[in-house]
């Protein structure tokens, strides 16, 4: 597409606006298991605060969370957490939330963790499954001697959520461990990565050990001789099946990544023409051919990915009527008005002006 010159300015300062914009729609955003927000969910109603109206309110659909494989955007879910805070005006939000948790609201999770033969090997399963639940977490496990250091990573978690976030997954973490073993099962050490509160009290009640604050990572230490205490619920085959199901959900996540990653970067193109596969899997660093194999592995080819991307952006274009079609064009990546108006008539069964005027009207 020829643009005219005094044009080009507009035309960069769009392409700038709209990437940025539609890079934020296709990145992969953390996520966590919608059932995780139960809890949350149920310490509000016994707050008499109407939690569905309330998790609507920052976008999450209350339904979601007796859905077995549904998902809420983390950084969704912190916000919710930090308002309940403000709303009961309670530091220790975190450990409340997780008292009101179940076992199965780490869906399949719970089961496989109490389901294996010892303590440690249910921390095992625990990061390794940690995606599954919370894809901005990272557990990482250290074995000494005398003693097993369990420390969580968080990435880009709202400053004003990591005290309520890390109280409430610390806590669940520790209960779900007495659940296997039993209730007098304290650890060694927690650390967390927030300053010491000036009451620190419900802490030392709830983990019965020696506490420090201001640390670079949170982290829950056993007694290594605990965690090889066997678990009274294991069962080998429940383990066995359960790690199947959490299996094909870390596939499934790792599907929806691949193409997450793919659209993103095709959006990064657009405006440039249409994209080149070399470059996107050189973007990605990998060859053409394994990006091929990649994404035959999830039914879809990079054709079809580029298709998707244009029919979709093409019509959450067309709907903002501050958008002139030449301007859609070229953020499209066609060579002209006319290409990109066949195109979207095959998509959609109109013209883009006809197709715009249908949704003023």
């Amino acid at each position: 597409m020829t643009v005219p010159a005094n044009r080009l300015t507009i035309y960069a300062i769009a392409s700038t606006f709209w990437t940025a914009k539609l890079k934020r729609e296709y990145k992969m955003e953390n996520n966590i298991l919608a059932s995780v927000g139960r809890p949350l969910w149920r310490y509000l109603d016994s707050q008499k605060v109407d939690a569905d109206s309330l998790f609507r309110q920052f976008g999450l659909d209350p339904t979601l969370i007796h859905e077995p494989r549904t998902r809420y955007p983390y950084h969704s879910l912190c916000a919710v957490m930090v308002e309940v805070g403000k709303i009961t005006k309670n530091e220790n939000i975190g450990f409340e939330v997780a008292e009101h948790g179940t076992l199965l609201d780490l869906n399949v999770m719970g089961i496989t963790f109490l389901s294996s033969r010892t303590l440690l090997e249910g921390l095992q399963r625990l990061a390794r499954y940690e995606s599954v639940l919370n894809s901005n977490l990272e557990f990482s496990i250290i074995e000494s001697a005398d003693r097993l250091d369990l420390s969580a990573e968080l990435s880009n978690i709202p400053a004003d959520a990591v005290r309520i976030m890390e109280d409430s997954r610390t806590s669940i973490v520790v209960n779900l461990c007495r659940l296997g073993l039993d209730k007098s099962l304290d650890p060694i050490e927690v650390a967390f990565t927030y300053p010491e509160p000036k009451a620190v009290g419900d802490h030392f009640g709830l983990f019965r050990c020696p506490l420090k604050f201001s640390q670079p990572i949170s982290k829950i230490a056993f007694d290594i001789a605990d965690v090889k205490r066997p678990f009274s619920s294991a069962n080998r085959d429940l383990a066995i099946s359960s790690d199947q199901i959490l299996e094909g959900m870390m596939k499934d996540l790792k599907k929806s990544d691949l193409i997450s990653q793919v659209k993103k970067a095709i959006v990064d193109e657009l405006p440039s023409g249409t994209p080149n596969e070399e470059e996107i899997a050189r973007r990605m660093a990998v060859s053409a051919r394994t990006l091929q194999r990649k994404l035959a592995d999830e039914n879809t080819s990079f054709r079809i990915l580029v298709l998707e991307v244009r029919r979709d952006l093409a019509g959450k274009y067309i709907a903002d009527k501050t958008m002139p079609l030449a301007e859609i064009s070229y953020m499209l990546g066609f060579s002209d008005v006319s290409s990109f108006s066949r195109a979207f008539k095959k998509w959609m069964g109109d013209a883009p002006g006809a197709f715009r005027a249908k949704l003023q009207a």
